[in-house]
Order: structure tokens, then sequence, then C-alpha cells
């Protein structure tokens, strides 16, 4: 009897401890009304002629870093955002791709540099001749997360 309730207890400790693959969830500060989120077009659209905008966007994630899910990617319309957190107050799962995000914060185009460039290769897993290739800054949709809710 005692052999049995202390295999059943060990059973029960191992399954209890296991950790879940939930991807979705929220992260960062999601304390804003999901409802208003914008789409890629629409977030083109609005950005037109200006620096920066503050919205609430949703969209596909297509990438995420591989190192602790510090960015992600997402598809606006066939333009890929670089999305990047607050502070890094929070970060995503690392195998949050494919799945859809709705995220907070302030939108804008600036300049990545080469070596902003090599490591986001980099934390994404991408090979040496990919990196090899990356040579001269660009200017690249990229987001500013206050939260992201992914579903």
């Amino acid at each position: 009897m005692k052999k049995t309730i202390l295999t059943s207890l060990i059973i029960i400790t191992i399954f209890g401890c296991q950790q879940t693959n939930t991807i979705n969830g929220n992260y960062g500060d999601t304390d804003w009304d999901q409802n208003t989120a914008i789409t890629g077009e629409e977030l083109m659209q609005e950005l037109q002629g200006k620096d920066s905008l503050f919205t609430t966007v949703k969209g596909n994630i297509t990438a995420a870093c591989q190192a602790k899910g510090c960015w992600m990617n997402m598809d606006m319309d066939g333009n890929q955002m670089l999305v990047q957190f607050k502070d890094y107050g929070f970060f995503v799962p690392k195998n949050s791709a494919d799945h859809e995000a709705i995220i907070s914060g302030w939108a804008y185009s600036d300049t990545i540099s080469v070596s902003q460039q090599i490591e986001i290769a980099k934390d994404a897993n991408a090979t040496e001749e990919e990196i090899a290739q990356i040579n001269s800054p660009k200017v690249k949709l990229q987001f500013m997360a206050n939260g992201v809710v992914i579903n």
C-alpha cells in the first residue's frame, strides 16, 4: 500500500511540474481595447506622411527571437515589421511564429544598423551565408509595443 501511494505521488509530481507549451496569452501591458486594432493595410495607410503613430494593430507573427523572445516580426500588408518590447519589460514565446497577435504601441520607420541587423539575424538562427550578406543599414517598419496579445 505504501509503495502504491509513493508511486502515485511521484507520478502526480512529475506531471504536475511539467511546463505547458502555451503560446496564447497576454504579454506586457494589455490594458487596452483589442477591438480597436487595425489591419496591416490600414496601418500602412495611416502612417503615410507621419513620423510615427500610436495605435493598436493586428497581424500574423512571422518570426520571433530564438534567443529569448525579445523581438518578433509581423506581416503588415506585405511589409515585415520588426516589433520590439518597451524597455525589454517582457518577451514573447520563442515559438510564437504563425500565430495572430494584437499589439499596442508606436509604429514608425527607422534605420537599422548593420550590427543590429546581424544581431537580429543571429537571434533568428540565420546561416553564416545569410549573415555575411548584411552589409548596409536599411530603413524598416518598426513597432515599440507596450503590450502583446497572442491568439
